[in-house]
This record gives C-alpha cells, structure tokens and sequence, in this order.
C-alpha cells in the first residue's frame, strides 16, 4: 500500500500482490494485519538545527518523493517500524513496581544496532569497502604474499570471519541517574536485557547464484573478558546452515538463521575503556555473530581451468586489482551479504568481493 497526501486529502492506495488476487478469486482474501515502513525516508537529511514547517517537520525529509504500491511481494517494506512496548506484559506487577520509570519496557529510549567488527584478529581486512573471499588454494596464497590482509577462504573456515556485533553506541551517561552509558554488564541488563532488544538470532541473506553454505557458530562460542585481564575469544565453527522456507525481500537471495552469542566484553573498571580493543560498540553490547560463506563448487576451479560463466556474467575478468600484485590478474564479483537482528530489526549490509586469480 502506499500512502499519498495531497493538500487536502490523504489517499492510500492498495495493490494485490499475486498471492493477494489469488486469494480474492478464490473468495478467501481477509485482512488480517499490517505494517508500516518508511522505506523512502533519507535520514540522513535530518538536521536538529534545520528550520521547521509550521507542523514542526524538517522541510527536507517531507520533500522525498514517496514510492507507489508494489505488485511483488518480494519488493515491498524494507525498512519497517517496530512496536516494542508489548514486552512489559511478560513482566509482573511486582516487577514493574520495583522498575524505574526509565527500565519500562515500553520507555525505550535506544535501540541497539549492528555493526561490523574489524577489530579482532580474525577479522577480515576491509580493501575499500570490501570483505575479499578467496575462492581457491591458488588464490589464497597470491593473497596470502600481501602483508597485514586479512581475507575469508572458502576452505579453512577457523582463521577469517565475518563478525557482527549488537549493541549502542553513543549513549548519553547518568541520563536517569545511573552511570549507565559504559559498556557493563549492568548497562547490558538495563538497556538490552530488560527491554526485550537481545539478538540471540539473525536472519542472513545471500545471493544463492554464488554461495552455497554459511557456516556459523557452535552456542559454546566465547566472547567474554574478565577483571583480572583475561580475555576469551573463541568462535568455533558449526555445520553449514541450511536455507529456510522464509521469503526473502532481495531477487536471487537464501534466507538462513544464524545463532549468536552473549557479548560479554566489558570494561573493568567503568569508563576504564579496557574492552575498546576488542568491541566496535562504545556502550551496552548484546550479542555477537561470527560467520563464513562459501561459494560455489563450480567458482573454485584454479586459473588452468576456464573461468566459471558466474564471473564473466556478473562480475569481471582479468583484471589488475590489487596494488600489491601489479603483474596478477584477478576475477571477481561484488556482492552483498544482508544481516537482520530477528527481535530488533537492525540491520547492515556487509559487501563481499569473490575473488579467483587468472594469471599473470
């Protein structure tokens, strides 16, 4: 549906998808729920300082065109708004009145976000904006010759991975009384725990013309760290993740449910900033997420064989890429990988570059 306000009217205007004209054929359309998204807002043009309308909106957002119905239902909400405030009713009356004003469920006043983590040993390098993924042995060991670059392989699973981390960034200290804004354990029972805003699962979204297993992590994963100094860091690698059922909102995409783990690093003591090296989140941390995507059997045949059609369709061959290897040529397809936190809604995007060297 799509919402359309003229100067003295408000339209909204419905499309069927094809499943919806089925349903009506048949006499068994009935709705039954909604939701709302603002797929079409730039936030990015929000500015505090900016002056108002007389309605007290920000003239540069209210001018973004809006988009009109869609058929498919693949290409609809993207970006949907979320309510929060049922989760008070899990809790009791006893316990509500032991909670501040500020602890209430439905007085939610940050919501945690995702963020990828380069920070830890085994995570990837980022050459641009890019992850690489090394296709084959042959390609893992041109790369391998660049010093300090970090990259994902599709057969020794343990020494790179993609991790992705929960949490809030920029928390405002002691806004309730409470120096809460230091990444803690207290903070995280606060602000994550209490308010229903954990992650324990991620709905992770590949392009299935080039991968064909994520491999995630086994629930005795660590990533914790201690007072006394002591630091845990061990994610071990769990069977591949087969694909599920779940329609997913990108063309040519498999939708796969990855477990996290609790982020337990902390800074010992508050504000010392001792968990810094190891965490992307400057406040309250939920859980982490470390994964590997492997690619195709057909991708990973080396340079005496011919080049996979993947490569020549969707991306590029024999190119000169990489400084480093000004003589070594390279085949290689850009794409993305979508993560979504399955209670918050939180998203990012991390881009991927498949690689496969062709020779010199």
């Amino acid at each position: 549906m799509a919402f359309l306000k003229t100067s003295d009217s408000i339209i909204i205007k419905a499309t069927l998808t094809e499943e919806g004209r089925k349903l009506l054929a048949t006499g068994k359309f009935k709705i039954s729920k909604f939701a709302l998204g603002d797929d079409e807002i730039d936030y990015a043009l929000y500015d505090p300082d900016q002056a108002r309308t007389a309605d007290g909106y920000v003239p540069a957002m209210m001018s973004t065109k809006l988009l009109e119905a869609y058929g498919d239902k693949k290409k609809n909400i993207q970006f949907g708004l979320n309510s929060y405030d049922s989760g008070i009713n899990y809790l009791t009356a006893e316990e509500i009145d032991m909670l501040l004003p500020a602890n209430l469920h439905a007085f939610i006043s940050y919501i945690p976000i995702l963020k990828q983590n380069n920070k830890l040993d085994v995570s990837p390098t980022n050459s641009g904006s890019y992850c690489y993924l090394s296709v084959n042995d042959e390609t893992t060991e041109k790369l391998n010759s660049i010093s300090n670059f970090k990259f994902l392989t599709s057969n020794k699973l343990e020494n790179t991975k993609i991790i992705i981390e929960s949490g809030i960034t920029n928390l405002e200290l002691d806004e309730y009384g409470f120096d809460l804004g230091y990444p803690s354990q207290r903070s995280r029972e606060e602000y994550i725990l209490k308010k229903f805003l954990l992650d324990s699962d991620y709905f992770i979204f590949v392009d299935d013309r080039f991968f064909n297993k994520i491999h995630g992590i086994k629930k005795d994963s660590r990533f914790e760290n201690f007072a006394s100094g002591e630091t845990i860091i061990n994610f071990k690698t769990d069977i591949a993740t087969p694909a599920i059922s779940y329609e997913s909102e990108f063309e040519n995409y498999a939708t796969r449910i990855l477990h996290a783990v609790p982020n337990l690093i902390f800074d010992y003591p508050p504000g010392a900033s001792t968990s810094t090296p190891y965490s992307v989140h400057d406040g309250p941390r939920g859980s982490i997420l470390a994964f590997n995507p492997t690619v195709n059997q057909e991708m990973k045949i080396n340079s005496t064989s011919t080049t996979d059609f993947r490569f020549t369709k969707y991306g590029k061959t024999e190119q000169i890429i990489l400084s480093e290897l000004p003589l070594d040529k390279f085949d290689y397809i850009d794409t993305t990988i979508y993560i979504i936190g399955a209670t918050t809604n939180s998203r990012v995007t991390v881009p991927i570059r498949i690689i496969r060297y062709a020779g010199r």
